[in-house]
């Protein structure tokens, strides 16, 4: 070993800016294989977190799933609101179950001003949970509200920014919009639509475009129930749906385990669906943006490795003239009883040098660009609906490291091994 370093600094002394160019180059690669695997491993970090923080998030239905990806709701609803406390019972790894159904809020007014809704939720108090809200001003309505009908309302932070100027305004405040009224009379009931008032009991952190749309989160969520005339029960209503959340466990499981406790419940003629994500229906937001990570992962890994190998082939050519040049001096190291195995690992040694100290500067030039070209990528992430608070491109992490340089030193060889076979076959003579 320390003939092999003798000789790795000789080089350089012989040829500085040969030698120096040479580990700049694969530097260069290693930290570029740095950048790439970094990036995918935080980017896919954050999609996790976005859509599988704490387990799936799927949506129960009473519905069948037709061939063309509609959903035909069994008619009258044979789920009743008590399934929520039973999946939670009797299966383990089912947790935060609530009753979601979309309200037909058109427009709110508050103040003197009406603004067009983009999204309404009629939910329990277990919604919070389950979509990890963070509430940033008052607090979600509780079960309370849910049983006294209160008319309350809990908005996002974008949405109190448009109404009341801020969060901190917002809470306190009170908005209306049209609902229906059920009256009687002589001719029977009737319904007629009357301006409403919510007061705003709460405003949570906007969450990412892609969880908005792959959950269906609201931006005005209200207690289940009353959007719905005074005098009608509050039930498993045409339209709603069960959403829970299960760890620990695959899709396919949960749908089974789901379907045996429904089945044993209700009986074996219900109409039953389940998936990850919105109440709306199966959508493949969620895959196609599983895929679109996965591919783009992919892609930026492969460039980093060719970069990479592209950089490591002046180790081959320096090797090359290594052996070229050190003719002699193999020659009488077999004569003096060195075995081809030794010239083989003496040149080896020599090419595993060049990529360690090109490896090592390559991580510190990661180390220099990864918040830089990770900010610079921001806006693209953000166009494909992460949030800009769940990519922490800050440095790159220990694992991507250790690959890079691990595929470095493993290239390394690669390429010097040719070169130091050839010279263990030199002739003595």
């Amino acid at each position: 070993m320390t003939n092999t370093l003798k000789s790795f600094g000789q080089y350089f002394r012989s040829y500085p800016l040969r030698g120096i160019l040479t580990v700049l180059t694969i530097a260069i690669g290693t930290g570029v294989l740095i950048v790439t695997f970094s990036l995918s491993f935080d980017v896919n970090q954050a999609l996790d977190e976005s859509l599988s923080d704490g387990g799936l998030r799927i949506t129960i239905a009473n519905a069948t799933l037709t061939n063309d990806g509609e959903l035909e709701p069994q008619f009258p609803p044979v789920f009743t609101d008590s399934l929520t406390g039973l999946l939670e019972t009797d299966y383990e790894n089912l947790r935060d179950a609530v009753v979601v159904r979309e309200s037909n809020w058109d427009r709110v007014s508050a103040g003197d001003t009406s603004y067009q809704v983009r999204s309404v939720v009629s939910t329990g108090a277990a919604y919070a949970d389950l979509m990890n809200l963070d509430m940033v001003a008052g607090s979600f309505f509780t079960d309370e509200d849910v049983q006294n009908r209160r008319d309350v309302v809990v908005i996002s932070e974008e949405t109190a920014r448009i109404l009341f100027g801020d969060a901190t305004s917002a809470a306190g405040q009170q908005i209306s919009t049209a609902v229906p009224v059920v009256s009687t009379g002589g001719n029977g009931f009737r319904m007629r639509m009357t301006q409403q008032p919510f007061d705003v009991v709460g405003v949570y952190a906007d969450v990412s475009e892609l969880e908005r749309e792959s959950f269906g989160i609201g931006d005005f969520i209200i207690p289940l129930g009353i959007d719905i005339p005074a005098g009608i029960p509050i039930d498993f209503l045409p339209g709603s749906v069960v959403m829970a959340r299960v760890v620990n466990t695959t899709l396919e499981a949960a749908t089974s385990r789901i379907g045996a406790i429904i089945e044993v419940a209700y009986g074996d003629d219900v109409s039953l669906s389940v998936w990850e994500g919105s109440p709306d229906g199966p959508q493949p937001m969620i895959e196609q943006s599983r895929a679109a990570i996965h591919s783009f992962a992919l892609t930026v890994n492969v460039l980093g490795v060719i970069v990479l190998v592209a950089s490591s082939i002046g180790i081959f050519s320096i090797m090359l003239v290594e052996v070229l040049n050190r003719m002699r001096e193999i020659g009488l190291r077999r004569a003096l009883g060195a075995t081809r195995a030794d010239i083989r690992r003496f040149f080896l040694a020599q090419a595993l040098y060049f990529s360690a100290l090109g490896s090592v500067l390559g991580t510190a030039l990661a180390f220099a660009f990864y918040r830089v070209i990770g900010s610079s990528l921001l806006p693209f992430f953000e166009q494909s609906g992460l949030s800009a608070s769940r990519l922490r491109f800050v440095a790159p992490g220990p694992l991507p490291i250790a690959l890079a340089i691990g595929a470095a030193l493993l290239v390394g060889v690669a390429f010097g091994f040719f070169p130091a076979l050839s010279a263990s076959r030199t002739p003595i003579v």
